[in-house]
């Protein structure tokens, strides 16, 4: 029998042991260090996680994209970053050092989206939410974040106000959401609710912007989300060391001639010769005797002598754009610190118009202790915005290109009416000097702290500021209409607000187990608005050389005007997110809104949803083999409640306005009588959105196509309406409750990554759109207020006119119009009762578009890359008036006339649609409102947006010169546009006339790191 070991000499023989193994293991550690740069420009990247599969080692790379960590034996390595395709390598037990190169442009499913008052990874989130990234809003120079956005988020529809520099926006997220008081989304910058125009923000400064689309997402904002809400979250500093970045560009924008004009003396003569003849050929017989009657002595000077006035290119340039950012970040420690400077200049094409922006972008965190976490965020711009009348570019292409632009001392003409002694017209060169001066100043920041009371339990309270004054100087002087017979007039205005918003939220993450996961929020917010206005104008200066700059020079003070109004909204909130087993999801949200704008019995209002998510792909029957092609499937379903609360401040009260009373019969005193414009109503309330949302997301081969689907239908009821009184009630109009609405849509984006390779890649974007919005009850009995607003179509959206029916030829019945002749334009009598009325006009067109979306397209060989940017929109019709009145000469409307015009009716050219040129106008007689269905075009375009070539330095040559990156790019902004439409713009199409060219711009940039 054996001997056995004494138990002390066992354990002495174990210690032993262990300390050979841990020697050992100790021997054989070594330190790893690795470099991980961007596989297309070989860019370091800084922040991108680096961890060991078993979890027990994590890093950070800095910002040269460095890491080092201290490893034994064979280690497997698991690389992941927000907007790159995750990577897991095995480091073989020899290696010291490895590098690495991450393919961009492929979502993962680890991303995070940032939702309302938290974050969520982007395979949890059960809502319809899209995201764009930073860089991806840099493609486009633009003054406002919202024209980067234009067609890259599904659903989203972004149109221009206009080519003038710094011209809004009008945004609309899932079609039309109300009938009058439409304001579009609300913005959150950082934490910060905030309206107006987001011109003020440089988009280098964006690091994200989440879209909540769906009332599932968008109800934790309760009253102010039935169109949708955007989150703008910008760029914060990483750990690491200091980094330098400086982008810069500079373009020239060039005028795009749309409009083909006459263009000779010759046929712009005859043409007005034709005019006036037309009306009586016997008095006025064709020839060179109506010329004295047509033409004023400046004309007949300059037909005389061949000259030809470029009214167009007197008043139009190629224009300079610049910007210049240059961005600090230094995350060391526990304190990180980001500050940015831009400076943007961009001319107009329009002489006289321009658009500045100095902005400053600061950003701190600090983490004060293990449990507290404090930091700031602000954003300071100032705007200088000088606007040119619309009449400017109007005036230039339609004043007689036979008056001459300047007078005999080199100023520029002011052609005066003999017989009344007025201008005949402003001369757009002296429009060009005399802008509105706009200048915008506004302060956006808040203060957090973030205290982590126990583990996964946070509280955060945040205060956040908006703080915006806008100053608009004008003045007119003596050689425009406006200030001719007031010997000058000015305008100064100022308007502001300040609004003040305090969050406070708790937050607690909970997992009893692995298969059960709760994410709760609670939390109360207050947010308080005072705005003010006030008005000033005034006449009669004795000179014109100081404008508006000394007011009381002025003779007489004609308006002195002011207003002023605060309100507030006070809420409570909370949400709560379960995940079972990791992939059946419900989200549900509450928020309680009280908002001062509505009367005591209406003041509160409740906006529920719950969605959920079914991650069909982490089912266990889904199979390897089938996981092995299909990436991700996940189907999502919710529904919320929304509201709006964008009414006047006066709806819901009766104003008083100031009076002067009789007082003994002889003498008046001051006080007070009842408004009789508005009658207040108490019983306002809010527009409540109630939106169910379905769809799924799909991704398979490798993510080489990830597909995102949803179908959205949204009921809208107890819509805000200003409605007209009868003269009997004592007031003009009043705000009920009264009308419904429904809008249903889809959704539709597909990426594409077509080829991946170490030299070669080739991606693609594509993203369609559609919806359909119809009222379906109005005043009770009634399905028509107006031939604009109808039971079953959607508001506002329609062409009523008459319906054009070709030109009356010989022998044609012309009972209807019995002074017509051939060659006049004819309607149709719809019913039927012999007389051309307001009766016999119908809907002739829908401004609505059936669909709209984008196409991006991204293709890099080695180091040489190219995007392309294209949106588009179909099924919709524009009302073109300009083109009529640019056919068809008629001196009431515009004297130039384009060279389609020369094929006017003639008795040997009876093949045409333009009727007869004449003096008065009469051959559009046969249309009281001036107009017919003869003015409505197909508004289908395809536009390229923009073409960019950029290349990327290497390493090897950056390193010699410490330069950590470094981009260099060529741009084409808006090259080309596919339209049947004959206006300037079928984007922008809606107005009657078109008062700003287009154009396209080429610029030079770069983009560098230190």
């Amino acid at each position: 029998m054996p001997q056995l070991i004494p138990v002390r000499t066992s354990i002495l023989l174990l210690f032993i042991h262990l300390l050979a193994v841990a020697n050992v293991k100790a021997q054989n550690q070594r330190q790893l260090r690795g470099r991980i740069s961007d596989a297309e420009s070989s860019i370091p990247l800084p922040g991108v996680s680096v961890r060991t599969l078993d979890n027990s080692i994590s890093r950070v790379t800095d910002a040269g994209g460095g890491f080092d960590m201290k490893v034994s034996g064979k280690v497997i390595l698991i690389i992941s970053y927000v907007g790159y395709k995750s990577q897991t390598i095995t480091v073989p037990e020899t290696d010291t050092s490895v590098t690495l190169l991450l393919q961009k442009g492929t979502e993962t499913l680890n991303d995070v989206v940032v939702i309302g008052y938290g974050k969520q990874q982007k395979k949890d989130v059960t809502s319809a939410i899209s995201s764009l990234s930073g860089k991806e809003l840099k493609e486009l120079p633009v003054t406002n974040i919202n024209m980067a956005l234009q067609a890259r988020i599904p659903g989203m529809q972004v149109v221009t106000a206009g080519y003038q520099p710094g011209a809004g926006t009008n945004v609309r997220i899932r079609g039309i959401n109300t009938i009058t008081q439409g304001t579009g989304p609300i913005y959150v910058v950082d934490g910060v609710v905030v309206t107006y125009d987001l011109r003020e923000i440089n988009p280098n400064d964006v690091e994200s912007i989440d879209v909540l689309k769906d009332a599932s997402a968008a109800a934790i904002y309760g009253s102010r989300a039935s169109e949708g809400v955007v989150i703008i979250t910008t760029k914060k500093a990483s750990s690491g060391k200091t980094t330098v970045n400086y982008d810069a560009y500079f373009g020239l924008q060039k005028m795009v001639k749309t409009y083909d004009f006459v263009d000779n003396i010759n046929d712009y003569v005859n043409l007005r010769r034709a005019g006036l003849s037309d009306e009586d050929p016997v008095a006025w017989p064709m020839g060179p005797g109506l010329d004295s009657l047509l033409f004023n002595a400046d004309e007949r000077r300059n037909m005389a002598a061949g000259r030809w006035q470029n009214w167009v290119g007197a008043v139009t340039q190629t224009a300079p754009q610049t910007s210049h950012t240059l961005s600090i970040s230094n995350g060391f420690g526990k304190n990180k610190f980001y500050l940015s400077g831009n400076h943007l200049n961009q001319d107009g094409i329009i002489k006289g118009s321009n658009f500045v922006r100095y902005s400053v972008k600061a950003n701190m965190e600090s983490e004060v202790s293990a449990k507290l976490r404090v930091g700031v965020n602000t954003n300071v711009s100032h705007i200088k915005n000088d606007v040119v009348s619309n009449e400017t570019f109007y005036n230039a292409l339609t004043i007689s290109p036979l008056m001459s632009i300047y007078d005999s001392t080199g100023k520029p003409s002011a052609n005066i009416d003999p017989s009344s002694g007025n201008l005949v017209f402003n001369n757009p060169v002296t429009l060009t000097q005399s802008p509105v001066h706009n200048v915008d100043d506004r302060f956006l920041g808040n203060v957090f702290g973030e205290y982590k009371i126990v583990k996964d339990l946070l509280f955060r309270t945040s205060f956040g500021v908006d703080i915006y004054k806008d100053q608009r100087f004008e003045y007119y002087p003596r050689t425009t209409s406006t200030g001719f017979g007031k010997k000058g007039v000015a305008k100064i205005q100022n308007f502001g607000w300040r609004d003040y918003l305090w969050e406070n939220t708790l937050s607690y993450h909970y997992a009893p187990s692995a298969r059960h996961e709760f994410d709760f929020l609670a939390g109360a917010t207050y947010q308080q608005r005072r705005q003010e206005w006030n008005y000033e104008e005034a006449s009669g200066f004795p000179t014109d050389d100081l404008t508006y700059k000394n007011m009381s020079l002025a003779s007489s003070r004609d308006v002195i005007a002011s207003d002023y109004f605060n309100w507030s909204v006070s809420s409570l909130l909370g949400r709560v997110i379960y995940k079972f087993k990791g992939r059946y999801i419900i989200n549900g949200t509450m928020r309680r809104d009280g908002s001062s704008r509505f009367g005591a019995s209406n003041r509160y209002g409740y906006f529920p949803s719950v969605s959920g998510a079914w991650r069909i792909i982490d089912e266990p029957f889904i199979g390897l083999k089938t996981q092995a092609v299909i990436n991700d499937a996940k189907i999502r379903v919710g529904y919320g409640i929304v509201g709006n609360q964008e009414i006047p401040i006066s709806a819901t009260y009766t104003q008083m306005n100031p009076a002067a009373y009789p007082y003994n019969g002889n003498s008046q005193t001051s006080g007070f009588q009842l408004g009789t414009s508005t009658q207040g109503n108490p019983d306002l309330k809010w527009e409540s959105q109630g939106q169910f949302n379905a769809g799924f997301d799909f991704a398979a081969f490798n993510n080489v196509i990830r597909i995102t689907f949803d179908y959205y239908n949204k009921n809208i009821k107890d819509l805000l309406l200003n409605n007209p009184l009868a003269p009997s009630q004592g007031f003009d109009n009043k705000w009920i409750n009264v009308s419904n609405m429904n809008t249903r849509g889809i959704d539709l984006a597909v990426k594409l990554n077509l080829i991946r390779k170490k030299d070669f890649d080739w991606q693609m974007d594509v993203n369609w759109s559609k919806f359909k919005t119809k009222i379906t009850r109005l005043l009770p009995g009634v399905d028509s207020l107006s031939p604009y607003l109808k039971v079953g179509e959607a508001p506002n959206s329609l062409i009523v006119d008459y319906v054009y029916d070709g030109l009356y030829k010989k022998g044609d019945d012309f009972s209807l119009n019995p002074q017509a002749r051939p060659g006049d334009l004819k309607v149709r009598d719809l019913d039927h009762n012999g007389i051309i009325n307001q009766y016999d006009r119908t809907i002739v067109g829908r401004t609505t578009p059936k669909g709209w979306g984008g196409i991006w397209t991204y293709l890099r060989y080695k180091r040489v890359s190219m995007t392309i940017f294209a949106n588009y929109t179909y099924g919709h019709d524009i009302s073109n008036k300009a083109y009529q009145d640019y056919l068809y000469y008629s001196s009431k409307t515009a004297t130039r006339t384009l060279k389609e015009g020369l094929n006017y009716w003639r008795p040997d050219n009876t093949d045409t649609d333009v009727p007869r040129p004449n003096q008065f106008g009469r051959s559009l007689r046969a249309l009281p409102s001036g107009t017919s269905s003869f003015i409505v075009q197909k508004g289908d375009f395809i536009r390229i947006r923009n073409i960019t070539l950029a290349y990327d330095f290497p390493p090897a040559i950056l390193q010699r010169t410490k330069i950590g990156s470094l981009r260099v790019y060529a741009q084409a902004t808006e090259p080309f546009l596919f339209t049947k439409y004959k206006g300037i713009d079928p984007e922008i199409g809606v107005g009657q006339y078109d008062t700003y060219p287009r154009y396209r711009t080429f610029l030079f940039g770069l983009q560098s790191s230190f």
